[in-house]
C-alpha cells in the first residue's frame, strides 16, 4: 500500500498461494478504508501490484526488497541467502523483523553491506514511523538511500544507531505494557481502566507530541525545570526494578534540554501549550463525531 500509492511497482512473493490471495484482498480493503476516510489514491494503484509464487519472478529488477517472513532466525538466514543470490548487487535487502538483529542472519552474505532492518509500525500505511536499524557492516550509503526512499513515499524514517534486541519502538512500547501488566496483576488497576489511561489520557496528547515534548510543556522552565522537580520519581521507579543508576544523569538532562530549546524557545512554551490544547480539543470532537456515526 505504501509503495504502490506513491507510484512504485510492487511484486509480492509467497510460496503459499492462499497467502497471495489474502494479500490481494487485504490490499483492496486498505484501498477501500483509505478512500472512505477521505484519502485520495491513484486510480491505478491496484494494477501496480503483482503477486508471484516464484521468488525469482518477484525479485526481477527489484531495487528494494522488504522481507516479512516469520520471526525465526533460521528462516531469515535461509531466505536472505536466496535474496542475496537472486537480486542485483545494488538492490537493498530490508527486513521487517520486530526484534531480531540483522547481524544474526546476514553475517556470511557476499553483499551483506546492503542489508538493513526497516521495521514499520502497524498499520504501516497509516502510521508512518519506520525504524531503520543498520547492522555493523551496513554501508552508510545504504542507510542514506533507505531514508530517502521512505521519505519519498511518505514514511517517517527513524534511525536506531545501535543494534539492540527489539530495537527502540518495541522496547518503548514493551516497557509501558510490562508496567501495565504488573499493575493489573497486582490489583492496582483493572485492565479496562489501564487502557483508559492511554486512550483518554496520554494517547490524546501523544497524537500531536512525543512524550519528551509533552513533558517539556508541563513546566514553565521546560523539561529541565520539570526533571529538576520531578525527576526523582523516575529514579525511584527505576530503583524499584533494581536498575543501575540514576536514570536521569546531569548529562542526559542537559542533552534533553538542549534538544527541546532548539525546537522551542522558552518564551514560546505558553503559545505551544495553547496549540496543544486546541488540537486535543479538535481530536476529542472528532472522536465524538466518529462514535456518533458508529
Amino acid at each position: 500500500m505504501v509503495w504502490a500509492r506513491a507510484g512504485r511497482r510492487v511484486a509480492i512473493y509467497d510460496a503459499n498461494t492462499d497467502a497471495l490471495e489474502l494479500a490481494s484482498k487485504t490490499l483492496s480493503r486498505f484501498v477501500s478504508d483509505s478512500e472512505n476516510a477521505g484519502f485520495a489514491l491513484p486510480q491505478d494503484l491496484m494494477s501496480r501490484v503483482s503477486t508471484h509464487a516464484a521468488l525469482k519472478d518477484a525479485l526481477a529488477d527489484a531495487d528494494f526488497v522488504q522481507e516479512s517472513a516469520p520471526e525465526d532466525v533460521e528462516i531469515k538466514r535461509s531466505l536472505f541467502r536466496e535474496l542475496d543470490r537472486l537480486t542485483k548487487p545494488e538492490g537493498i535487502l530490508a527486513s521487517s523483523t520486530s526484534a531480531i538483529m540483522m547481524s544474526q542472519f546476514t553475517e556470511d552474505l557476499q553483499h551483506r553491506h546492503r542489508c538493513v532492518i526497516v521495521h514499520p509500525a502497524t498499520p504501516p500505511h497509516m502510521l508512518p514511523a519506520t525504524e531503520i536499524v543498520p547492522a555493523p557492516w551496513t554501508a552508510p550509503s545504504v542507510v542514506d538511500r533507505v531514508f530517502a526512499l521512505l521519505e519519498a513515499v511518505g514514511q517517517t524514517p527513524v534511525l536506531v544507531k545501535k543494534e539492540i534486541p527489539g530495537f527502540a519502538l518495541n522496547r518503548m512500547q514493551g516497557t509501558l505494557l510490562i508496567e501495565m501488566f504488573r499493575l493489573i496483576e497486582s490489583g492496582v488497576i483493572s485492565a479496562a481502566h489501564a487502557d483508559k489511561l492511554i486512550s483518554d489520557g496520554f494517547g490524546l496528547r501523544w497524537a500531536f507530541l512525543g512524550p519528551l515534548e509533552g513533558v517539556d510543556l508541563n513546566a514553565q522552565g521546560g523539561i529541565a525545570d520539570y526533571l529538576a522537580r520531578f525527576g526523582h520519581i523516575f529514579d525511584n521507579m527505576a530503583s524499584e526494578r533494581r536498575e543501575p543508576g540514576p536514570v536521569l544523569t546531569p548529562s542526559l538532562i542537559a542533552q534533553l534540554a538542549e534538544l527541546m530549546r532548539e525546537k522551542l524557545p522558552l518564551d514560546q512554551i505558553e503559545a505551544k501549550r495553547s496549540w496543544r490544547d486546541r488540537r486535543v480539543a479538535m481530536l476529542k470532537r472528532l472522536r465524538i463525531e466518529l462514535e456518533d456515526q458508529a
